[in-house]
């Protein structure tokens, strides 16, 4: 079963986006426009194109305008919503958590936030990988890791953790594929962590618990050679609007 291909993709859509303000002042921060449409349509449509038959949504900010959208949007994935009630004052681990119930199978975790190149998504049907990319000091910021010389992951590093063994670092892009058995693992640990009552971290820390136990295995897809961006700020939008505008015109 843990060969199975992967055909249903998590989208964690619950957050305010506050660092990208005016522009989440009146919308979700997947619903900014990218070379004229969201940033939603652009991953929906990657989703399609890549396999994907089934996407679970986690609202949460501005719900109502996110769900309208996707349900007026042509397109053939079967659609679940899941709502994030406490997206104020919780982190993505919780919204992962909410959705659980919807996920009785291997799934895609991928972070609204994104854009990519459409067709490395297809990777992500495969079971049990993660996104990497080369990690620059300069660009990026956030959690990182480490990879074993078969390619394996070897080690997460939350955001400011300290690597002690000075490992090459790579940078996580937010997409992860999990077979069936190990999404349940992930899914049985978060649940664990927030019982706990820690609804602020991220879902990595349950990656990092289960990597500690090896209960857990993930193969880099390796990102250095394709084009991706994450959007968190307006001078972000800005160049990932004219990047993609002059670059990827033929997708739209």
């Amino acid at each position: 079963m843990s060969d199975k291909r992967i055909n249903t993709a998590v989208l964690l859509a619950a957050g305010m986006g506050n660092r990208l303000r005016p522009f989440t002042d009146n919308k979700p921060k997947c619903m900014v426009e990218i070379a004229g449409k969201p940033l939603l349509a652009h991953t929906m449509n990657a989703l399609e194109k890549s396999g994907f038959n089934k996407l679970v949504v986690v609202t949460g900010y501005k719900s109502e305008i996110l769900k309208n959208y996707i349900e007026d949007y042509p397109n053939s994935l079967e659609i679940k919503f899941v709502h994030n009630e406490s997206y104020s004052s919780t982190n993505n681990i919780y919204s992962l958590w909410l959705a659980a119930n919807e996920l009785n199978c291997g799934f895609t975790l991928i972070e609204s936030d994104l854009i990519m190149e459409s067709d490395i998504l297809e990777k992500f049907t495969n079971p049990n990988r993660i996104a990497l990319d080369i990690y620059n000091p300069a660009l990026h910021s956030g959690t990182t890791a480490s990879v074993c010389n078969d390619g394996y992951l070897k080690n997460l590093y939350l955001k400011n953790s300290i690597n002690p063994e000075k490992e090459e670092l790579f940078k996580t892009v937010n997409i992860y594929s999990l077979c069936f058995q190990s999404g349940k693992k992930l899914l049985h640990e978060i649940d664990q962590i927030i019982k706990r009552g820690d609804v602020n971290s991220f879902y990595e820390l349950a990656i990092i618990e289960l990597m500690k136990r090896n209960e857990i295995t993930l193969k880099m897809v390796n990102f250095n050679t394709v084009w991706w961006d994450e959007i968190d700020t307006p001078d972000d939008l800005e160049r990932v609007d004219r990047y993609y505008s002059k670059y990827f015109s033929y997708y739209q």
